[in-house]
This record gives C-alpha cells, structure tokens and sequence, in this order.
C-alpha cells in the first residue's frame, strides 16, 4: 500500500467519524448507506467501506452503537436535539449581530466534533 492509499483510509476514517459525532444521536441515527452518499460528495466511498470504518472505530472503543435504523454516537456532551435549540436560540436573538452569531455557532458546532478526537 502506498502512501496516498495510507493516507485516503485515514481521511475517511476522520469524516466517518466527524458525521457520527455532529449529525447522529440515539434519536437521529445514520446508515452506512447515507455516510457513505455524505462522503462521497467529497471523495469516492461505498457501504461497505463505511462499515469496515466503523468496525475499526468501534475496536479503538469509540461508543459507537448500532441499531435496526442505523448507527450513532452514544454519549454525546449534547444531542443533535439540543444542538438544534441552541442555534434556533442564538439566530433568534438580538443582542449580536449576524456575523456574531454566524460566529457562535461555529463555535458551537465544532464542540461536537472535540469531544472524541483519535
């Protein structure tokens, strides 16, 4: 294997990982089939590759869990329920302007994906 292959199954891998953590919990779970269509708007990926991904994951305990709808992230600092509240809350304010709030919520978004970083 070369180094642009070693370096393809990392950055899938990371995106695999990053979709499970910002848009799933046990209310919003996901199929192989859907993350595989996700990634493949940016680099070419099939079902099966996604589930060999998140074997790995799950071998390195990350807490994911499957279910008859497809897989989540389980103990999440927040849920995509809440994620959603947050945001609808900022955007309805108006003690910060949109650029401000723009700016919170990619803040706030990106907490997600810190929580379980490989």
């Amino acid at each position: 294997m070369n180094e642009a292959q070693k370096n393809t199954k990392k950055y899938l891998i990371v995106l695999i990982l990053r979709i499970l953590e910002s848009k799933t919990d046990v209310e919003h779970p996901i199929t192989q089939t859907k993350i595989a269509e996700d990634i493949s708007e940016i680099y070419p990926c099939d079902r099966k590759t996604v589930g060999r991904n998140i074997q790995f994951l799950q071998k390195l305990n990350y807490p994911i869990v499957k279910t008859s709808k497809g897989f989540y992230m389980d103990n999440m600092a927040f849920s995509v329920s809440d994620m959603q509240f947050v945001e609808s809350a900022i955007l309805a304010s108006n003690l910060k302007s949109e650029e401000e709030k723009a700016e919170i919520i990619k803040k706030l978004m990106s907490l997600m994906s810190h929580k379980y970083k490989i």
